[in-house]
């Protein structure tokens, strides 16, 4: 229930869209590097500053031009973004959900061992002031749980019940305590797209700072389930803490562009968490959904 520096990382995983049907992401995706020649495809983003780039990025998610792209044509548009560019526009796309639902899984390496079954999540989040409400559901581990998060309330704990002999009791439960450590490397506070823009930004800070480039290593288009995106991957100079991971990956849907998998490794080469975002919705919510009295809840 808590989720750590990240989940996530990556860019357009600030970005967010909407998706008519869940999608089920296998073990492995099938990437299709593309051929040497590719390299010389020219882009109507070559050579134009970061914040033209992000415009035109923008028009072209909107219109679906991007999505209608070759695969040479998607590879060459990410070869001329500059680091910048993707983040002003996860930036400006955040700023256009404030509010909203969504529906996860996510696997995480605990105390070193790999999670044998993935959680699946639906969240209601608000981002200011920080609100949120998490509900474990059937198929996944720790189901029928359920936590209501509000700054406004208490900043460093979290309400809600959470399985096993506690699972008929609702309490106030530290953030970064034992019982939410228990069940995931993250904290609350890191559920929402936003964070994932947050640890972008933090990492980009990072590199410049090491004057490194902060632009991810590899842009390859690969195929799940039938679905067709872009996955960006960042092989960092080191892992936690200085950065995210030691190696992230990003999955990109073309046609709704928001992070749809996140994939992370640690410097031995261990996959360290998988996060898959199936469906997200824009939401104007009222004040009764982060009421641990809603009668909708099992608090």
């Amino acid at each position: 229930m808590t989720m750590k520096p990240l989940y996530l990382a990556a860019i357009a995983g600030a970005a967010i869209g909407m998706i008519a049907a869940p999608l089920a992401i296998g073990p492995a995706a099938l990437a299709q590097p593309a051929p040497a020649a590719q390299a010389a495809t020219a882009s109507p983003y070559d050579g134009l500053p970061a914040s033209q780039q992000s415009t035109l990025f923008s028009k072209q998610v909107a219109s679906g031009e991007l999505a209608r792209m070759s695969d040479e044509q998607v590879l060459a548009v990410f070869r001329a973004l500059q680091p910048e560019t993707l983040l002003q526009w996860a930036r400006a796309e955040m700023n256009r959900y404030p509010e909203y639902e969504y529906w996860m899984s996510r696997q995480e390496r605990l105390n070193g061992q790999w999670q044998d079954q993935p959680a699946r999540m639906m969240i209601r989040y608000r981002h200011q002031p920080r609100q949120l409400y998490a509900k474990w559901l059937p198929g996944g581990i720790q189901s029928g749980q359920e936590i209501l998060y509000d700054e406004t309330r208490r900043k460093d704990e979290m309400y809600g019940h959470l399985g096993g002999v506690l699972g008929f009791t609702s309490m106030w439960i530290a953030l970064d305590g034992t019982l939410a450590r228990a069940q995931s490397n993250h904290t609350v506070r890191d559920l929402g797209f936003q964070f994932v823009l947050s640890m972008l930004e933090r990492d980009a800070k990072s590199l410049r700072a090491a004057g490194l480039s902060e632009k991810y290593s590899r842009a390859e288009i690969v195929q799940e389930q039938g679905v067709r995106m872009v996955a960006l991957t960042w092989d960092l100079p080191a892992g936690s803490p200085q950065y995210y991971a030691k190696k992230v990956q990003l999955m990109l849907d073309l046609k709704h562009p928001y992070v749809r998998v996140e994939t992370a490794w640690d410097a031995d080469g261990n996959m360290v968490e998988k996060i898959v975002f199936e469906r997200l919705v824009r939401k104007t919510f009222e004040a009764a959904v982060f009421d641990p009295a809603n009668p909708d809840y099992r608090f």
